[in-house]
């Protein structure tokens, strides 16, 4: 189930912020706000998935304890209290968070982190974090994999690092079953390659001129409103166990040979893992995604932006961190189109309080008409008119 709200207390600069998400959830402010902290957050849980099940079906047969036999009841006795002093990972696939003393907040005391997610059929799933031990502890009554979307196998989160052009790439037959390209992306041409004929699960992400609903065929179409006439031709290689891009063009009735990710635009390999994610997404799932617009002209920034509005009026649950304007106002553009509806999006503008290491959050939402709903805050997109000012006043 898609996530609605979240609480969260003494994680780091969060010291106490709530964050009603929608489909579409944009996540921006000024350098060292908070940002990367909240989306941390959700990915701290998930690094710790099956630390947080274990917990709950321990709870689930310290409640049916009667039922056991003695030497059965002893053994569980022990495992409940071999998980409680098993302390939460902050290092792992999705997270590198360092120890304790970076991940609680430096103006209070001695004070556990909370994070409560709020969810519908389970309505409030608290998560407690102790301070003296990084122990966890939980609510949750049933086992999470197959109740938030953030848990699930197929949750997608690409980082801002994501890969770079290079002549092969990684396999990882593990994440690929999974439906996952890596935090990095570093496994999409695998994915690629294996997946190249899998039909799109959401119609309306097919892009107007793909002759066929096929994945491949969608993702060089929409890379080709980045770099018009690409096309994007992975292959895996068993006997290396590498994969590899390249990519080609048509110009006219021609074709050109294929090209190196080292040989065309940064930008083209490092905005890949994004189009293949939205284009392999369902209804349902989440997709967390930090700084679509790295590398990418304005146009093209806009074009994801699109993409990201498509996937989300069909069900998808997006959270995006960016800093690109060009993202904001696609989405704006995307609202007054009716391709996006009011309610299906919000934005978060993230600053820091002058007076102590917090951080201070701030919703906005987007009217029918793509107008933001009330005054900007200060610094929240207006570099612009601030320059457009000094170059008026010469």
């Amino acid at each position: 189930m898609k996530i609605e709200n979240i609480q969260i207390k003494n994680f780091k600069s969060l010291r106490d912020i709530e964050i009603t998400l929608k489909g579409l959830t944009l996540i921006t402010g000024i350098n060292s706000s908070g940002k990367s902290t909240f989306i941390q957050s959700l990915l701290l849980l998930k690094e710790n998935r099956e630390l947080i099940n274990q917990i709950v079906t321990n709870s689930m047969m310290m409640s049916s304890m009667k039922e056991h036999s003695e030497p059965l009841r002893t053994h569980i006795i022990k495992l409940v209290e071999d998980t409680k002093n098993q302390p939460l990972s902050l290092e792992g696939e999705y997270i590198h968070l360092g120890d304790k003393k970076d991940i609680f907040n430096q103006e209070v005391y001695e004070e556990d982190i909370s994070i409560l997610i709020s969810t519908l059929p389970l309505k409030e799933i608290s998560f407690t974090i102790n301070y003296n031990n990084l122990s966890l502890s939980t609510t949750s009554p049933i086992p999470i994999s197959n109740v938030i979307n953030l848990f699930s196998d197929d949750f997608q989160y690409l980082n801002t690092d994501r890969i770079q052009p290079s002549r092969t790439y990684e396999l990882s037959e593990r994440h690929v079953r999974k439906n996952l390209l890596g935090t990095k992306g570093e496994y999409t041409a695998h994915y690629l390659d294996e997946n190249r004929h899998k039909p799109l699960n959401i119609k309306a992400l097919k892009h107007n001129d793909a002759k066929t609903d096929r994945l491949l065929d969608n993702v060089s179409f929409w890379l080709s409103e980045i770099s018009n006439g690409i096309e994007v031709l992975p292959k895996k290689h068993l006997d290396t166990h590498q994969a590899s891009l390249s990519y080609q063009y048509t110009y006219g009735e021609n074709t050109t040979n294929e090209y190196s990710p080292l040989n065309v635009g940064f930008g083209i390999t490092y905005v890949l893992p994004i189009i293949v994610a939205i284009l392999k997404s369902k209804p349902g799932d989440l997709l967390i995604i930090e700084n679509p617009e790295s590398h990418l002209h304005p146009a093209g920034q806009a074009k994801i932006a699109k993409l990201c509005a498509i996937a989300v009026s069909n069900g998808v649950q997006i959270i995006v961190e960016s800093h690109s304007d060009h993202f904001l106002n696609a989405i704006r553009v995307a609202t007054k189109q009716n391709i996006l509806k009011p309610e299906d999006s919000v934005i978060y503008y993230f600053s820091k309080r002058s007076d102590l290491m917090e951080t201070k959050v701030e919703q906005l939402l987007i009217d029918e008409n793509g107008k933001i709903n009330k005054s900007w805050p200060k610094g929240f997109f207006d570099e612009y008119d601030k320059q457009l000012d000094q170059l008026i006043t010469w």
